[in-house]
């Protein structure tokens, strides 16, 4: 300790000097000792919740590789993670008395000392965000599942004359790789239609896909099947020999919900019923995936004749799937999925004013939802990344703030 330490008549006399009044409880005073080290102890900002996580005695995970930047997540929630400066001095004093304790009810004063631990111009501070899953499309795309009799590729791949084994990743490994809490990886992994095959996570390639779902449509049709009540088991009794027991059910549950299930009766009575939304978002991207651009006059026919009977196609189906163009000779209509761009904001906004130099907000808002982060509306994410303007019939329009 440097110098003699203070006495309680100097200390009193700073105190007065300074205008404290009533001052009860012991007098503190602090100095740095010898051993104090500032890079023995980091420093992090709790917002009460993740405080609550834990003091209940759950943990939290810093998630991401060297070219990430760090997230923080618990069980639930991802929270980004930042080195911020402030600058006062942060005192780390162990044995430092609050004013809420016991000995500030005391009316004697006594002269406590306190040794400081460490000094920080520095902390971490975090912030509630989205989780960061765009990886985990990347990592489940290395190898898609496309039926049983393709699974032999799965075990290796030869490159010239060298034989490596492909990737297949069980929950864990994902967590390892993918910046979010486990529940929203759940979430992201039903999001993208995923199924968990021997164990590890699987996206279904989109050709084989849409073989199944139309499997299951057309043997709805032929078994005069209402698409409201689909039962699971006489469905995969009937097409399991044609695919996997688990890919069918996997189909039903992401494109329906359970509608019954009477435990007395067995797995007969559980039925599907068939969302009317999801189909026809189906039909619209199975007639548009392969065709570039298609007349908008003849799709809007061939939509509406594919869909199951009962079924009615809107155009708020198309809504983050498709873009048309009904100005052109003749107008037309192009697959263009929200699921394929950029996760970043600022390059999804280049991909958009790319594609079409002006957007209303109808227009553009499907694009963009998946973006918001909590505590920033879509208007704010359109007034950092784009300009609005009013157009001649008083429509406001957004275009880029960057020349093209």
């Amino acid at each position: 300790m440097a110098g003699a330490p203070r006495n309680l008549e100097e200390v009193n006399r700073v105190a007065d000097a300074a205008g404290l009044v009533n001052r009860t409880g012991p007098v503190q005073v602090l100095y740095f000792s010898s051993t104090c080290n500032t890079n023995k102890y980091q420093l992090l900002e709790l917002p009460p919740g993740l405080l609550d996580t834990l003091q209940v005695g759950n943990s939290v995970v810093i998630r991401g590789d060297k070219e990430d930047d760090a997230v923080l997540c618990t069980d639930r929630v991802t929270f980004d993670l930042r080195l911020a400066d402030t600058s006062n001095s942060l005192l780390l004093v162990p044995q430092c008395s609050l004013s809420n304790d016991e000995e500030f009810k005391a009316e004697v004063s006594p002269l406590v000392l306190r040794e400081v631990a460490s000094s920080h111009t520095k902390y971490f501070e975090v912030k509630h965000c989205r989780p960061r899953l765009e990886r985990l499309r990347h990592l489940l795309a290395e190898t898609l599942y496309k039926g049983t009799e393709n699974e032999v590729d799965l075990n290796d791949e030869t490159e010239g004359n060298i034989t490596k084994r492909k990737d297949v990743y069980t929950f864990v490994d994902l967590l390892s790789l993918v910046q979010a809490s486990e529940s929203e990886l759940c979430e992201g992994l039903r999001n993208i239609g995923a199924i968990e095959i021997n164990g590890r996570w699987r996206l279904l390639d989109a050709d084989y896909r849409e073989k199944v779902v139309v499997r299951i449509l057309t043997l709805l049709e032929e078994m005069d099947w209402s698409y409201e009540a689909v039962p699971l088991k006489e469905c995969c009794d009937i097409l399991e020999e044609l695919e996997p027991r688990n890919i069918l059910e996997h189909c039903l549950n992401c494109y329906g919900e359970i509608t019954s299930m009477d435990t007395d009766s067995g797995d007969n009575a559980i039925h599907y019923r068939l969302s009317e939304d999801k189909i026809c978002r189906f039909y619209a991207e199975y007639l548009l995936r392969q065709a570039g651009k298609f007349n908008y006059n003849e799709f809007m026919d061939s939509w509406c004749q594919s869909v199951p009977e009962g079924m009615t196609t809107k155009s708020e189906h198309l809504s983050g799937i498709a873009l048309m163009d009904l100005k052109s000779l003749p107008p037309v209509i192009w697959h263009f999925p929200a699921s394929e761009l950029s996760n970043d904001p600022e390059l999804r906004f280049g991909e958009l004013f790319k594609v079409r130099a002006k957007w209303t907000f109808d227009e553009i808002q499907p694009y963009l939802r998946d973006l918001v982060a909590p505590g920033l509306s879509l208007n704010a994410l359109l007034m950092k990344y784009s300009r609005s303007s009013m157009d001649a019939s008083g429509v406001k329009i957004y275009n880029s703030k960057k020349p093209l």
